[in-house]
């Protein structure tokens, strides 16, 4: 398995991983009838997306996705799929096709961004929780406009620290049970 591609977001110039989600109404290809398909072990869910907050609101950037064969024939003749009124444009070397929008996004809760990764806390599985980065940021959002900012980066020091004994990952006498909550742990970004 694999580190996966983070969705990020630019906040005051600054690109952000987002590490931790709590509430509903980001972007999901689904809703709009697009089904992506994985194109790498980094991106098994088929897609990644950037978002800016401009003015206190987040717009949907960019989505980056996998097509399925069928999908892709249609894309190529620059006949869709259709998103916001824009056709996907093919990146060959990345294998994905691209949107590039300024969409606002109507997301209602928090999003946990986080920036400087900790490289010796990088494990080969899932998304990175928001406690493996240096900064930290929470975002509060109503309807896609930000209501709260925090710099959540020493409670996310503190909270290293009372994990420092603890192995990154399972081990290989740890039962089938607690690896499968790992790797669940993994997947989620939810907080």
């Amino acid at each position: 398995m694999t580190a996966q591609i983070d969705d990020t977001v630019f906040h005051n110039k600054i690109g952000y991983s987002i590490a931790g989600i709590s509430g509903t109404g980001l972007f999901e290809p689904q809703t709009y009838g697009i089904e992506p398909v994985s194109w790498s072990t980094a991106c098994w869910r088929g897609y990644h997306v950037q978002y800016e907050i401009d003015d206190d609101r987040l717009l949907l950037t960019k989505v980056a996705l996998g097509l399925s064969e069928a999908v892709e024939a249609s894309a190529i003749k620059g006949e869709g799929p259709i998103l916001f009124g824009e056709t996907p444009v093919h990146r060959e070397k990345d294998c994905e096709w691209v949107y590039t929008l300024r969409e606002p996004v109507p997301f209602t809760g928090g999003l946990l961004l986080a920036d400087e990764f900790i490289p010796e806390l990088y494990v080969h599985m899932g998304f990175h929780p928001a406690w493996k980065y240096r900064r930290v940021r929470e975002v509060i959002l109503e309807q896609g406009v930000i209501t709260e900012d925090f710099d959540r980066s020493a409670e996310m020091e503190d909270f290293r620290s009372q994990l420092a004994e603890q192995p990154l990952e399972p081990g290989l006498k740890d039962d089938r049970l607690r690896i499968e909550k790992w790797i669940e742990q993994c997947f989620s970004r939810n907080y």
